[in-house]
């Protein structure tokens, strides 16, 4: 069954998040109901959501993102193949296993 992910397991067997992902619209269980616009301009994405507010971003360099949301500045990487892979913040670095 497609619509709600209703009866669509993991690899362990368990349901996995109840939800409905359309083009502008995300509708789930426990995050409610929330609209989506996302428009291009002068090399910058620029994204609305009515949950999460608006959002300028921008790729620096592969899997790295520079972004200014709500009037906060995010740093966000993602690098790596297979098993194990490195995360990047404004914070630092983290590496990430997954079994």
């Amino acid at each position: 069954m497609g619509f709600l992910n209703l009866g669509k397991k993991d690899e362990y067997g368990k349901q996995t998040r109840i939800e409905h992902r359309g083009k502008y619209l995300r509708a789930s269980r426990t995050g409610g109901v929330s609209l989506r616009a996302q428009t291009r301009a002068a090399g910058l994405n620029l994204t609305a959501n009515s949950s999460h507010g608006f959002r300028v971003s921008r790729t620096v360099g592969k899997n790295t993102q520079m972004a200014m949301q709500n009037g906060r500045f995010v740093l966000r990487g993602r690098y790596g193949e297979g098993p194990t892979k490195l995360n990047l913040s404004k914070t630092g670095m983290t590496v990430y296993s997954n079994p």
